[in-house]
């Protein structure tokens, strides 16, 4: 009896160990397919540079670069989580520098605030940069 009791704790325990290891598989995987903005800071996509034209290409919500202060961009997965909303396709294709850094279009409009972006956005926008523009 003792036995028995011994090994139905032990297979329990057991049991109960890789349910615990599946289920933090599992959120852990959720946690980094979710974690907010992709991190797409290596050096080989760093050191990629792209021409104005090939910006230009990706102009919609499916498939969205831009460019600011040099840097290419791509928000395509960052659209939806985006605080101001559509305004953020304003950028898609074009040169959305004034766009980011003073919230004003290239006629001077002013968006949302009208303030430049935070220093955590900065950061979110750091992790989305595919390469520089080509001079």
């Amino acid at each position: 009896m003792k036995k028995s009791i011994a090994i139905f704790s032990a297979t329990t325990l057991i049991l109960l160990v890789l349910i615990g290891f599946g289920l933090w598989v599992l959120i852990d995987r959720q946690n980094n397919k979710n974690s907010g903005v992709p991190n797409n800071t290596s050096t080989e996509q760093q050191a990629k540079t792209f021409t104005l034209n090939e910006v230009a290409s990706h102009n919609s919500r499916t498939d969205c670069w831009t460019i600011i202060s040099g840097q290419v961009y791509e928000l395509t997965d960052f659209i939806n989580r985006h605080p101001g909303g559509d305004e953020v396709l304003r950028a898609c294709g074009t040169d959305a520098t004034t766009l980011f850094t003073s919230r004003t279009t290239k006629d001077g409009q002013s968006i949302g605030s009208g303030t430049p972006h935070s220093q955590a956005a900065q950061e979110q926008l750091d992790q989305l940069k595919l390469g520089t523009l080509a001079k």
